[in-house]
């Protein structure tokens, strides 16, 4: 982790330089030579830090190092921020001159009105101390004898897995056993040679266990020319594990040679010292690759092996690949075994089968625990201990390797009382832990790269069994600067590839996907790993409970805490909380909360993240205005009627969280200074009701969910949309009726949105005449996948409605003066769609079926499909609506003999995809179109329609009768 945070220094230190003039940098810095010292001193502290972050687990004295070396980090990181901010300011507002601006809309200018010398002049100040701490630190670093960067000595002393296992310890695995076994040795029709099985789990759960109890398998044995056990080494290693196969199979070879000898002379046969002599052969010789490839081609040809890969993590087919071809020569049959933590290996290595390792069940877990916990102990003593007991095995949550670890543990405790301790411990703490509980754990870890392991420790700030929200979580790791940064990846996009490696290597569990979006919404962390990265994060991260019925541990929070989440009833901050003056993350969950002390902002002026959304507070201090460095705002869910001014001063503020807030009347009227801004969450904002000029200067925004067009002279007008073109999601434009001039609706250019996937368009009644030209401007981007149009008073709709070939979910909703539905029966990718308060709507005929009659009579060749993707289609509210005819047109007479034979057929191609069809108070609709009646949906729902529903309509089930 602290590499991690040096490396973000050392970025920041580079762009100090690169953007300072020679008098500021003698300023900061003591002069540019003294700058590039620094940085070379800190990389020389960084290529030891690995080493440095797996001694310290286990060596106090480096321990108390890095923790000095982290808060100096910290502390260079604020120095930094400031300077990058302060210089900031002014070039910012010479850009926002360049726009028009109203008296009410002035703010202080981004300096804060501070003399600039003076201010770098203090900023000075604050590096010649962190200069004069990181000199001691570096001195220090020399007495630890450091590795430098590279293949560590623990890496080098990892024990290997074998195949041997002593099945008399393994609880709970029959089934799965069982299904592996099957995997393994039934034929597969069809399939590649060799086929690829993964077993895949967190680390612990026993998927070596598992491994080894199908390579002892008796069944698997006979099934299989060969066995081969290579627990994979890292980093990955072809020419090794080459190696390993060819010795093994050499070695197989000879023994049964070996056996079939003896069989035929009748007794032994001495083969001294040959499994040495073959591996020093082997091994010691060195070999070109393509020679190497060649005899382990020739070594596994024709024969049916079963290879077991152990703990295999590169997801680098590259290296996978050289090791695959030569064993493609093996006979039909033969088999892989993969363990593997990361899912991206499975599909990596084409696995045809995959099989999740789960957690024990209790009692399996209490019969394990057991075995190891109570061994050598007398039935009284058993007896004694059982309650307590399992309440610890519960606690290991069903993880094979924690319950072998404190079962091992309690193994030599004697009393009841040593027991409790253990239960009441906080496992971290427990010198036993690193070498167990946590040892799969770790090795997952440290396989982590540096931003990877900041951003799992981050994880330590939240509670236990906690729904995190993923797109939350990634907002708070940009928050605290930990998302690698690129030109051509958004931010946002690389937390998602953090979050997918994380989960795939299974520190999140309990994935939630959305039902319209294969994407993960929302996850959970075990509790093992909660317990886990909060050994990591000790001192930084904090979960403080406070509910004023036990002592609280106030005492235990150290000084250089970084991260707080306030849990509990109390509705008071205490005092222990002001002294934390190096805060980042401050989470109060905490109901009872209904004030935020003016004070308490002065204290925390490093904080990035702010979250007061579980609280009561009906007023945001304006001194928030002082958190310079503040990246993320949480007010979601508050009864908030206004944001102070000095919001407006958070210029480093990226998310600003303001989701559900239905009191909140008004924003910032110089919201536009937030150039940094990226998401706006204004949803469920009902009272909000017109939004700052100058919005559209906020050019880095990705998320804005609701846009308010305003007449002349006040507000928003829909032209500062213009060059908003990275937003993405949803985006709902209201206050349309104010749009008067169509030069300005085209200067919103919706259509170069091409990241928004969901558009809603509200209307007010107003010209119908110029509402048709303003939509028609309305173009949206091609790849939109759900629009909303409300409260639309032209009398037809846009050309492009029917043009958008992604679009999948669409409602239209009072749009009172449309006399005829559109013709959307040709949108190739619809498969939802609601129409309703179509007052003048009388007739539905071929046209909303996308359907020319004449054309149809000529060109007939191929049959057209209305509505190939339609599976819910719903009208509610169409008081006027008499008639819903698929085999005629609303057109004139001359086109009423237009339902021929050709058409007709054509129609029953219709909305193959149907499962739902729902119709609500529609008093006037004489029938249901017979093709539907013949094939109905799956649902057909009819409600308040009193003339339908006293048709016949067989094998339906109708919503008030059948």
């Amino acid at each position: 982790m602290a590499d991690a945070l040096l490396s973000v220094v050392l970025k920041q230190l580079a762009s100090a330089v690169e953007t300072g003039i020679q008098r500021e940098l003698s300023l900061l810095f003591g002069g540019q030579n003294e700058a590039e010292n620094l940085a070379t001193t800190l990389t020389a502290i960084r290529s030891v830090l690995n080493d440095a972050e797996k001694k310290q687990v286990k060596e106090s004295s480096v321990r108390v190092w890095l923790e000095e070396l982290k808060s100096i980090a910290y502390h260079l990181e604020d120095v930094l921020d400031e300077w990058n901010t302060r210089i900031s300011g002014p070039k910012i507002d010479r850009k926002l001159k360049h726009f028009p601006r109203t008296k009410s809309v002035r703010l202080i200018s981004l300096c804060f009105c501070f003399n600039r010398s003076v201010a770098y002049r203090d900023i000075g100040v604050k590096m010649e101390s962190i200069k004069e701490r990181l000199s001691r630190v570096a001195i220090e670093k020399d007495k630890f004898h450091f590795a430098l960067e590279g293949k560590s000595r623990e890496e080098s002393e990892r024990l290997e897995t074998t195949p041997l296992i002593d099945v008399s310890e393994v609880c709970g695995r029959d089934s799965v056993k069982t299904s592996l076994i099957s995997m393994l040795c039934d034929d597969i029709e069809d399939a590649s040679c060799p086929v690829v099985v993964s077993v895949l789990g967190m680390g612990g759960m026993g998927k070596t266990t598992l491994a080894q109890l199908a390579f002892n398998d008796e069944g698997v044995d006979e099934h299989f020319d060969y066995k081969i056990w290579i627990c994979v080494s890292e980093p990955f290693d072809k020419t090794h594990i080459a190696k390993m196969i060819i010795e093994t199979v050499m070695w197989s070879g000879w023994s049964n040679l070996q056996k079939q000898l003896q069989r035929s002379v009748g007794g032994k046969v001495l083969w001294s010292d040959s499994q040495k002599e073959l591996q020093r052969s082997v091994e010691g010789k060195e070999f070109l690759w393509s020679d190497l490839q060649k005899e382990l081609q020739i070594c596994v040809e024709g024969k049916k092996f079963f290879l077991v890969l152990d703990d295999v993590r590169t997801d680098d087919f590259r290296q996978w690949e050289p090791i695959k071809i030569p064993l493609k020569s093996g006979a039909v049959g033969s088999r892989i075994l993969v363990t593997t933590r990361n899912e991206r290996v499975s599909k990596m290595m084409e696995a045809t089968f995959i099989l999740p390792l789960g957690n024990l069940s209790p009692e399996d877990s209490w019969t394990l625990f057991g075995r190891l916990a109570f061994y050598g102990k007398s039935r009284e003593d058993r007896d004694n201990l059982e309650v307590i007991g399992r309440r610890i095995a519960d606690r290991c949550k069903g993880l094979p390797l924690a319950i072998k670890t404190i079962g091992s543990l309690l193994r030599s405790k004697e009393t009841k009382q040593a027991w409790k301790s253990v239960l009441d411990s906080e496992l971290w703490e427990l010198e036993e832990v690193e070498k167990g509980i946590f040892a799969s754990l770790f090795l997952s870890y440290y396989d982590l790269s540096s931003p990877l392991k900041r951003c799992l420790t981050y994880c330590a700030i939240i509670p236990k069994d906690y729904n995190i929200e993923k797109n939350a979580l990634i907002q708070q790791w940009m928050a605290q600067g930990f998302l690698a940064s690129s030109r051509s990846v958004e931010m946002e996009q690389i937390g998602e590839e953090y979050f997918d490696n994380l989960a795939m290597r299974s520190f999140f569990q309990d994935l939630a996907v959305d039902r319209e979006d294969p994407r993960v919404v929302t996850c959970k962390m075990h509790d093992i790993v909660h317990d886990f990265v909060q050994f990591l994060a000790k001192n930084e991260c904090f979960i403080m409970n406070v509910d004023g019925k036990k002592k609280s541990k106030w005492d235990h929070l150290h000084k250089e805490t970084h991260h707080l989440t306030l849990l509990g009833q109390m509705g008071q901050f205490h005092p222990a909380v002001y002294r934390l003056k190096n805060l980042r993350t401050l989470q109060v969950l905490q109901e009872n909360t209904s004030t935020i002390p003016r004070d308490l902002f002065h204290c925390m002026t490093s904080l990035r993240q702010l979250d007061l959304s579980h609280t009561n507070i009906e007023e945001l201090p304006s001194e928030v205005g002082r958190l310079l460095h503040l990246r993320k705002l949480n007010l979601s869910s508050l009864n908030l009627v206004q944001l102070p001014d000095t919001v407006s001063m958070l210029y480093n503020l990226q998310t600003l969280d303001l989701y559900c807030c239905r009191l909140l009347e008004r924003l910032p009227s110089s919201l536009r200074k937030l150039i940094n801004l990226r998401h706006l969450n204004i949803k469920e904002t009902d009272r909000l009701s017109i939004l700052p000029q100058g919005i559209g200067q906020l050019y880095n925004l990705r998320t804005l969910c609701k846009f308010i067009v305003k007449g002349k002279g006040e507000g928003c007008s829909i032209s500062e949309l213009k060059y908003l073109n990275d937003l993405r999601g949803d985006l709902e434009i209201s206050g349309l009726e104010n749009v008067m001039d169509i030069d300005e609706a085209s200067e919103a250019d919706l259509k170069y949105k091409e990241h928004l996937l969901s558009l809603d368009l509200v209307f007010a009644l107003g010209a119908k005449e110029v509402m048709e030209k303003v939509i028609e401007a309305f173009e949206p981007p091609p790849n939109l996948e759900v629009l909303q149009v409300y409260d639309y008073g032209g009398s037809s709709f846009p050309n492009w409605l029917t043009l958008l070939t992604n679009l999948k979910d669409l409602k239209l909703l009072s749009c009172v003066n449309c006399e005829r539905l559109p013709s959307l029966g040709r949108l190739p990718s619809l498969e939802k769609l609601l129409i309703g308060h179509f007052n003048s709507v009388k007739y539905v005929g071929l046209e909303f079926l996308g359907l020319d009659p004449v054309a149809e009579r000529k060109d007939s060749t191929e049959p057209f499909i209305a509505f190939p993707k339609l599976k819910e289609l719903t009208f509610r509210f169409m008081v006027e609506w008499e008639k819903w005819d698929l085999t005629s047109s609303a057109h004139a007479d001359s086109c009423a003999s237009s339902s021929s034979s050709n058409v007709s057929v054509t129609m029953r191609n219709a909305m193959p995809c149907l499962q739902s069809l729902s119709l609500y108070d529609c008093p006037k609709l004489i029938a249901v179109p017979q093709d539907l009646i013949l094939m109905p949906p799956e649902e057909l729902a009819i409600t308040r329609c009193p003339i339908v529903e006293q048709q016949n309509i067989n094998n339906a089930s109708i919503d008030g009768f059948n």
